[in-house]
């Protein structure tokens, strides 16, 4: 005898119904099943003007991109949208500090996203964390910034992809000297040198020099005097943007016909713009770049960047992209309203971000790894392409 035909003999007619009811709800899942329809924002702090607002700008418009694929695709779930909230900081770490904390005091806001320098977002981490507010780090290349489960990065540390260039353009061009440029006030590009110092020393190139420089420098005429000077057979940049640019631009300028190589810092194409001749052929590495990444995703992306922009994007619009992309697969991943604790678990435990432009994204401990890069160069006609050194 089935369960509703007892019923049947146990209860008068009238109370069935009821009971049936009452069975039937307790047999239903006491958990919401998907994301309570919604709105969410995510807090970003912009970095659209600045000594970084070239990268800055890219980054914004990647992000704005996935929001808008989000939102029209209910990539998330039938009624729920996101939403991007800007504060800029001009790269600056007290107004970086600022709008993370005003972000927090919005109740609307479930998560952030942050930094292009890791000084800034050295700044930044205790402040979301001690508020318990997930925040990915777009662009800070320090490693050992995550700290589970608030903070996380999207950002393909440099290490690995620059390790890698630097064993090539050994076996490719095999300098027996290199004379180095170095941020003496940036923490991260110091260690970026150092990691490719190591890889010329035990390969016994040895170095000629090491000419260390402001981030706020302007006049690279007398460092590129002195660089020379050491009669290097290779000078590798390890600079932030605006030094770099300036240091291959006066090397040129004062005759030097030597190879020169850098860091991704010079892959942006406003760079070029503002360079020019002087970045050609100079090698870099890159985990993205619209002329040579061939992902079906990647390809997909470029075309809606440039539909939307009127622009090719770079590898930072590519990191803004992933930024937004991450934080949806985690909610995508929770039940009924969530809260930034619940969030902030949920991406914790992201192990491969689901939707990508690199053919693969691992996250290792709240950290993004890139099992792919390249190496690209600026060909005379502005476009980026694989560097060969003939």
């Amino acid at each position: 005898m089935t369960l509703l035909n007892m019923l049947a003999h146990c209860v008068r007619p009238a109370g069935l119904a009821a009971v049936i009811a009452g069975v039937a709800f307790s047999a239903a899942p006491s958990r919401a099943e998907g994301l309570a329809p919604g709105e969410y924002q995510i807090g970003f702090v912009t970095e659209n003007t600045g000594p970084l607002a070239a990268a800055g700008v890219s980054y914004y418009h990647g992000a704005q991109l996935a929001i808008d694929e989000i939102n029209q695709s209910a990539w998330i779930g039938k009624g729920d949208t996101l939403k991007m909230v800007e504060k800029e900081s001009g790269s600056d770490a007290a107004r970086a500090v600022q709008a993370v904390s005003q972000f927090i005091a919005d109740r609307n806001v479930i998560a952030t996203s942050c930094c292009i320098l890791s000084p800034v977002a050295g700044a930044v981490r205790p402040v979301a964390v001690n508020a318990k507010i997930p925040l990915v780090i777009y662009g800070a290349t320090r490693p050992g910034l995550p700290q589970l489960p608030y903070v996380t990065s999207v950002v393909g540390l440099p290490g690995p992809q620059e390790v890698k260039m630097t064993k090539t353009i050994i076996e490719k061009l095999h300098p027996k000297t290199v004379a180095y440029f170095v941020n003496a006030d940036n923490e991260a590009f110091q260690g970026r040198f150092k990691a490719a110092q190591k890889v010329m020393e035990d390969a016994g190139v040895k170095t000629a020099g090491v000419i260390s420089i402001l981030g706020s420098d302007t006049d690279f005429t007398a460092p590129a005097t002195q660089a020379m000077g050491t009669n290097p057979d290779l000078i590798m940049v390890w600079t932030t943007q605006t030094p770099a640019g300036g240091i291959i631009a006066a090397l040129r300028n004062r005759g030097y016909k030597g190879p020169i190589s850098a860091n991704d810092v010079i892959a942006p194409p406003p760079m070029f713009k503002k360079i020019g001749e002087p970045l050609v052929g100079v090698p870099f590495p890159v985990l993205f770049s619209a002329e040579l990444s061939d992902t079906p995703e990647a390809k997909a992306f470029i075309e809606a960047y440039q539909k939307r922009f009127s622009a090719l994007p770079d590898a930072y619009a590519a990191q803004g992209y992933t930024m937004v992309y991450y934080v949806a697969q985690g909610l995508k991943s929770l039940d009924g309203k969530p809260t930034r604790e619940s969030l902030a678990e949920a991406m914790a435990k992201i192990t491969e971000i689901d939707h990508n432009v690199y053919g693969g994204l691992p996250m290792k401990d709240g950290q993004a790894e890139f099992a792919k890069s390249l190496i690209g160069a600026w060909s005379k006609e502005g476009k980026v392409v694989r560097w060969d050194p003939k």
